[in-house]
Parts: structure tokens; sequence; C-alpha cells
């Protein structure tokens, strides 16, 4: 009965961390930080909330082992995220 009262209040969680208007201002950060200083930056829901990483993030984290080694920091993570500064044309939102 508390597995059941946990999963219900975690499901309610993500769901609210995961809104449009969470995802919207994770986009406006990665917009912002690629203008400061131009590198790419990509938008992933990871951890229950959107995180936006460059490249360097990425291979941080690979090393600290919250990835697998053989991932590679650029075309497999492409596919995961939800937003890329370099091609924001593909990927379509309310704004």
């Amino acid at each position: 009965m508390k597995t059941k009262i946990k999963n219900a209040f975690l499901k309610l969680y993500i769901r609210f961390k995961g809104r449009p208007g969470a995802l919207r201002k994770a986009i406006k950060e990665a917009d912002r930080l690629h203008k400061e200083n131009g590198k790419r930056y990509r938008v992933f829901f990871f951890g229950y909330e959107y995180k936006v990483w460059d490249r360097s993030q990425i291979r941080k984290r690979i090393k600290e082992g919250l990835f697998r080694s053989e991932l590679k920091a650029g075309e497999d993570f492409d596919r995961i995220c939800f937003y890329d500064t370099l091609n924001p044309e593909r990927y379509v939102f309310d704004k």
C-alpha cells in the first residue's frame, strides 16, 4: 500500500516537472547560454527535470559513470534530446 501511494506521488511529481512550461524555460536557458558563449546546448529530461548541457558537461557525466562509457556525446545524445541549439527548426514547440 505504501508503495502505491509513493508511486502515485512520484507520478504527479514527474508530471509537474515535465510540463510544457518547464520545457520552454529550459529552451530559453539553452538559447541564452548559446548566445553568451556560442556553444551548442541540448535539453534533456533527466533526473525528473529538464537539464541543459553542452558537450563538455555530457562528457563529464560519462566519465563520472552516469552514462555508459560507449555512448558518444554527439550522435547518441542527439536522438534523445528535446531541443538542440544547433538545429532549432528540427524541434517544433509552441513558444
